[in-house]
C-alpha cells in the first residue's frame, strides 16, 4: 500500500507530513510518498511536484504517478484518531462523503457534497483525471473551486466513504471516527 501526502508552499510544514506518517505507521504498513517542492525535515520518501500549479490544485499530479498497488491519500490538515483501514475501499476513486455540507451548500457556485481529504484509488487506474485536468488546466482551475468540484462538474466516476470514516472538525459531532478534518481551520490545530 502507498499511503501519500502532498506539501506544496508554506501553508504546512514538514512537521504536519511527519505527524501523519509517525501516527499511520502505527496501524499501516505500507510505503509513504510526500509530493513536495521541498523536501527538507521530510521523514519519508519524497517526490518532486508536477507543474507548479495554484494551491490545492497539485493533489491532481497523484493520478499520474506510476504507483503499483493501493493508494490512500491525506491532506495535511488531517488529524488521525485510530485505525482507519476498516473503513476504506478500493473500488475505484472514493472520497470523503460531507453529509454536514447539507446545510451550507451554495447550488450556484459548483458546490458539492464530497472532499478529498482523504482519497483511495488502486494503481493508475485514475491517469484519465490527470489527462484531462491538463489539456485545458488554466480553464479548470478559473472554473472550478478546487478538485473536489472539478471530479463531480466534470463528471468522474467516483465512491464515497462511509460517514463512519470522518468527522469534521468544524462542522460535525466527534463520534469515535478514526479520522478528523479540520476544514478551513487553523492548519496549527492538527496536532
Amino acid at each position: 500500500m502507498n499511503i501519500l501526502f502532498v506539501k506544496h508552499g508554506d501553508k504546512y510544514s514538514y512537521k504536519n507530513v511527519n505527524y501523519l506518517v509517525e501516527v499511520l505507521k502505527l496501524h499501516i504498513d505500507g510505503n509513504y510518498y510526500c509530493v513536495t517542492d521541498d523536501p527538507t525535515g521530510v521523514n519519508c520518501e519524497t517526490i518532486p511536484c508536477g507543474p507548479n500549479l495554484k494551491v490545492w490544485w497539485n493533489k491532481l499530479w497523484l493520478f499520474n504517478l506510476d504507483l503499483p498497488g493501493q493508494n490512500l491519500y491525506f491532506d495535511l490538515d488531517t488529524r488521525v484518531n485510530g485505525n482507519p483501514l476498516p473503513h476504506l475501499r478500493w473500488d475505484g476513486l472514493t472520497l470523503v462523503d460531507c453529509p454536514w455540507k447539507d446545510d451550507i451548500i451554495i447550488n450556484h457556485n459548483y458546490d458539492v457534497k464530497i472532499n478529498s481529504q482523504v482519497m483511495t484509488w488502486t494503481g493508475q487506474e485514475q491517469k484519465h483525471i490527470w489527462d484531462h485536468f491538463i489539456t485545458n488546466a488554466d480553464y479548470f482551475m478559473r472554473k472550478y473551486k478546487g478538485i473536489d468540484r472539478f471530479i463531480v462538474h466534470e463528471g468522474i466516476d467516483h465512491n464515497t466513504f462511509s460517514w463512519d470514516l470522518i468527522h469534521s472538525e468544524k462542522y460535525s459531532e466527534y463520534l469515535g471516527q478514526p479520522v478528523t478534518t479540520f476544514e478551513e481551520l487553523d492548519a496549527t490545530a492538527v496536532k
